[in-house]
């Protein structure tokens, strides 16, 4: 009730645009969503079986993925995972897989208080009907993390190390809110592969072009 009683007082405002709006994203961020080709073209070399996407990082989206990642907007989690749900085809979701969030470095958890690509995927494993685990952890071997490194040093883990700290099942689906050059979800994957995981593939809410 007074959730209600507030949002007639004081309505909410888009997270995109900061207009008022009855939800968290205005019908006319919603109609301007960078929608794509969801199914990423492999890349040579890859260890991920395939790599779902279906926006891109521009406009609504990524004021989406800033909002939560920068302004604790932790509620568009949901949001995100729903339209994830919406988007994609049930192949991206194999019934025998389990999520695996990518996992944020310490200093970030720290410095947010939450890991924002574990929230989406709590919210997408709801959604789907998928087990979630938890077993990569990640360590930053530089203060600026990968910032501004090229993907051959991100691949290289020279921003980073993922090591995987307990078994993970044999099918796994990596989630994460975004794909800059896919050098982390390698990472992960890499790590993954090393123990009784034998095939991997990725969801990400959207992707640089």
């Amino acid at each position: 009730m007074l959730r209600a009683a507030l949002d007639l007082l004081v309505p909410p405002l888009c997270w995109a645009c900061r207009e008022p709006a009855g939800d968290r994203l205005c019908k006319a961020c919603r109609l301007r969503l960078p929608w794509i080709e969801p199914l990423a073209p492999r890349r040579r070399g890859s260890l991920l079986q395939q790599h779902w996407s279906p926006l891109e990082f521009e406009g609504p989206a990524r004021a989406i993925v800033h909002a939560l990642k920068f302004h604790c907007a932790t509620a568009l989690a949901a949001l995100m995972a729903q339209q994830l749900a919406d988007s994609l085809p049930p192949r991206a979701f194999p019934p025998d897989a389990a999520l695996v969030p990518v996992p944020a470095s310490r200093l970030r958890q720290r410095q947010r208080g939450f890991d924002h690509a574990d929230l989406l995927a709590s919210e997408l494993a709801k959604l789907m009907l998928l087990p979630l685990v938890r077993p990569l952890k990640r360590d930053s071997a530089l203060a600026s993390g990968q910032r501004g490194l090229s993907r051959g040093d991100r691949l290289s883990g020279r921003g980073m190390q993922v090591r995987a700290v307990r078994t993970a099942p044999l099918r796994v689906v990596l989630v994460d809110d975004v794909c800059t050059t896919g050098a982390t979800l390698e990472l992960c994957a890499t790590a993954l592969l090393a123990g009784e995981t034998t095939a991997v593939s990725a969801v990400t809410y959207c992707s640089v072009p």
